[in-house]
């Protein structure tokens, strides 16, 4: 015979265990999603930028001058700058190329780091 007092189901403990999990998971997510969003942006400007008739034949300074016109409008943070940024020979002709990592804090003394990078082939 099975005593009444025993107890069924989750306990108030693992209730909260599953509350902060998923509380810490969603807060992550939530984090990570601005992250990926903004590269998004970031990688669509700089194939409009590329698209453009006559891009391969501008200067680095000329293509990042109409990058960085277009972060700004985009609300692109400061953070991603002209030292992230360059052009160079690929194989199917001249290209850009953005290489940049975002440091968020997370939680406590935790850190989530995302590297990022995009190349774009350049029009004649």
């Amino acid at each position: 015979m099975q005593s009444k007092t025993k107890m069924r189901g989750a306990g108030a403990t693992t209730i909260m265990a599953m509350i902060f999990l998923a509380l810490l998971v969603l807060t992550f997510l939530i984090q990570m999603g601005t992250q990926y969003t903004q590269y998004l942006t970031v990688r669509s400007i700089l194939q409009d930028v590329a698209e453009q008739p006559g891009s391969a034949d501008k200067s680095e300074d000329e293509l990042w001058g109409d990058v960085s016109r277009r972060f700004r409008l985009n609300t692109v943070p400061d953070e991603i700058g002209e030292e992230h940024f360059s052009v160079r020979d690929g194989d199917d002709g001249p290209e850009m190329n953005i290489d940049y990592e975002v440091r968020r804090g997370f939680l406590g003394n935790i850190d989530i780091v995302a590297q990022f990078s995009y190349s774009a082939t350049l029009q004649d």
